[in-house]
């Protein structure tokens, strides 16, 4: 029997952030844009409520599935009236808690591709089995409820959807999300849903899965400090799920991960304390970089944009250029400086992905090598 630490293979993002990261420590001219982390200071709130926790010495642990006024916090911002709500150190150990105790040996969960890297693996690990689902790029990278239930066997147990969704930044809107409620509905599928990117979107309302009232009975729901209020360090992550199951992921997070940083609890509550204005300007200034990096990348011969209406990443169609999406980000890394991730990492080879988080100088510096690294290729 192989031993899982031989058959997990790492996160691709952070092994290339890494490198690209190392290159740089060694003297080397790097852009990398590799990692989705905000690079703007946290609120300035939530910096004042960790020096405060320190100060009272509140560094002792906290409930598994957190402290009682933290999640009083997330209900009030979110607006989840329905459901229980748990806290954990990221959206990561959430979502993980969310397959193992939905999922068992054998069942299926519905996986739109392309998708996050941990996805797959996360399935793995609960013994289940990850189904793709393509997202057709005609269609906005949005999964169509049809192809979703063609896929549908006995064995079908739940629907992973990250929305706005990491790598192509499509962000689904209101229609598409009820016809998948509705098909979830029909074939008794819990929905586990990844919105860590919801207070990225450029164009339109962003629309909750918690939006739609019979969604609530099958849905687990996760949210993040992480990106919307530049807190990706502090490892603090929120959810909301039926009772039953929240009550077995708070007993798989007490065993699995502990319980939450007491520091980054009080920093979290500062920070969803705040009327709004702090989420508007990150926005603001994630869209127009956004605008600036699409159009110093716009015209590239063999380069197509496919998407990005939310989160923080362009997602680049290079494969008329060079269909070995891996190839094309060593060789653009070796020759011109600039990290991006490839898309096979997220199951889409042919692609590759950048992500938009540095300011606007180094932004333009990579595009423009980006660029020439094309027109030579």
């Amino acid at each position: 029997m192989k031993s899982l630490a031989r058959i997990v293979p790492p996160s691709v993002t952070m092994s290339l952030d890494q490198a690209a990261k190392q290159l740089s420590a060694e003297g080397n001219d790097i852009v990398n844009l590799t990692a989705g982390q905000v690079d703007l200071p946290m609120p300035a709130e939530g910096k004042e409520a960790i020096l405060a926790a320190l100060r009272a010495d509140r560094t002792g642990y906290v409930p598994a599935a957190g402290s009682a006024d933290l999640k009083d916090a997330v209900r009030r911002r979110k607006g989840w009236t329905e459901g229980a709500i748990l806290i954990s150190a990221g959206a990561k150990p959430l979502l993980n808690a969310a397959i193992q105790c939905v999922c068992g040996p054998g069942n299926e969960v519905l996986l739109p591709v392309p998708c996050y890297t941990s996805y797959p693996e996360m399935i793995r690990l609960a013994g289940a089995v990850p189904v793709p689902v393509p997202c057709a790029a005609e269609n906005g990278f949005v999964v169509q409820a049809t192809d979703l239930e063609r896929r549908i066997t006995a064995k079908t147990k739940a629907l992973l959807l990250n929305h706005p969704t990491n790598p192509t930044g499509a962000v689904y809107p209101k229609d598409a999300l009820e016809a998948i409620v509705g098909l979830c509905a029909a074939h008794d599928l819990w929905i586990l849903a990844d919105e860590v990117y919801g207070a990225f979107v450029y164009e339109g309302e962003f629309t909750s899965l918690y939006d739609f009232p019979r969604a609530r009975e099958r849905l687990i729901l996760i949210d993040s400090a992480s990106k919307a209020y530049a807190m990706a360090g502090l490892r603090l992550g929120y959810a909301v799920a039926p009772e039953p199951a929240a009550k077995a992921m708070a007993g798989y997070l007490s065993h699995a991960v502990g319980c939450p940083c007491s520091l980054s609890e009080r920093a979290a509550i500062a920070a969803l304390s705040l009327n709004g204005a702090y989420a508007a300007t990150l926005r603001d200034v994630f869209r127009s970089r956004r605008d600036q990096v699409r159009s110093a990348l716009s015209g590239i011969p063999g380069v197509r944009i496919a998407g990005c209406a939310g989160a923080f990443y362009l997602w680049l169609d290079v494969s008329a250029l060079e269909p070995d999406d891996v190839q094309f980000c060593e060789r653009l890394l070796k020759e011109q400086g600039v990290a991006l991730t490839p898309g096979s990492a997220f199951l889409a080879p042919g692609y590759v992905r950048l992500a938009y988080t540095k300011d606007a100088d180094v932004l333009r510096k990579a595009a423009d090598r980006i660029r020439r690294f094309c027109e030579q290729y």
